[in-house]
């Protein structure tokens, strides 16, 4: 029997490693770096990215 996927254990780890990486960016930088993964996942699995371009802060608050 395959061994079962530990979901909250996965979800952590790739939590720590973002906040790891992004911890001393301006709210700018750290919209661009997960806009960046977003656009490499899209990339993978064919479909549309659906976010402007030119990434701002208050990009960011106008979503909340």
């Amino acid at each position: 029997m395959p061994e079962p996927i530990k979901a909250v254990d996965m979800v952590r780890s790739i939590r720590e490693a973002h906040y790891a990486r992004i911890k001393d960016l301006s709210p700018k930088e750290k919209i661009r770096f997960f806009r960046e993964k977003a656009r490499v996942l899209h990339a993978e699995l064919g479909t549309p990215e659906e976010f402007p371009q030119n990434p701002t802060p208050d990009d960011a608050q106008a979503r909340r």
